[in-house]
């Protein structure tokens, strides 16, 4: 009898065992169909009705940085956006302003690395710089992110997916007291803007293959034209 129950125990042990193993499984595959579709991770419910309704586009672009002698530098490396390369918008409610972002968007750890970031933003017209890494006071770094150049951006509202090109930007690094290198600053005038198209839209493609075209509108650097303040577009 006691057998007979410890027997009928062993088996419902047994069983509970594989049902969380085959739980686990399931688990485990519905997460990894879940990051193949990558456009389900990257936006929340809300930004992917927001896009289908045409009241914000995902804009894509690239950032890429190098150092003395031509080195690569990853600008988008650490945690820390003081650590990085940053980006300040600005628009309508700003005044045209650049204000700095608080967070950083990115489409996945690969496409970070090389430098690719996104932005969710109304139709409308913009204002962005690229900020280096804080190495002095709170106050100098404020003024040096006022005179950072400006390139404007003017997202359509025809558009679901947008690429406004590459950013090449130059810096110099120095010598980490513990080893390794750090970023330093970055050199204002020495930015221009390149064109990834086709790899541009291969990634929007790839990880938001629900969103139909990829339009191409590059940014461009705003000199002393006045700023313009108008969010959102017209229409076409």
């Amino acid at each position: 009898m006691t057998s007979d129950i410890q027997g009928g125990r062993g088996m419902r042990t047994l069983l509970r065992r594989r049902t969380a193993g085959l739980g686990y499984a399931c688990l485990l595959t519905m997460l990894t169909a879940l990051a193949g579709c990558s456009g389900l991770t990257l936006l929340t419910p809300e930004e992917q009705s927001a896009i289908n309704l045409g009241e914000k586009v995902v804009v894509l672009m690239r950032v890429q940085c190098t150092i003395e002698n031509g080195e690569t530098w990853q600008p988008f490396q650490s945690l820390a956006l003081i650590d990085n390369v940053s980006l300040g918008l600005g628009a309508f409610e700003t005044g045209g302003e650049t204000k700095q972002l608080s967070e950083m968007k990115f489409l996945s750890p690969e496409s970070r690395v090389e430098g690719w970031t996104y932005l969710l933003l109304q139709p409308g017209t913009y204002y962005l710089s690229f900020y280096g890494p804080r190495r002095t006071n709170v106050f100098a770094y404020e003024r040096s992110k006022k005179e950072a150049p400006r390139w404007r951006l003017d997202v359509p509202s025809d558009a679901r997916l947008v690429y406004v090109g590459t950013m090449h930007l130059q810096g110099d690094s120095q010598k980490a007291i513990f080893g390794g290198r750090f970023l330093n600053t970055l050199d204002r005038e020495k930015s221009s803007l390149g064109n990834d198209e086709a790899l541009a839209r291969r990634l929007l493609s790839q990880y938001f293959p629900d969103l139909g075209q990829v339009s191409v509108a590059l940014m461009r650097r705003h000199e002393e034209e006045p700023i313009i303040l108008r969010s959102p577009l017209p229409g076409p």
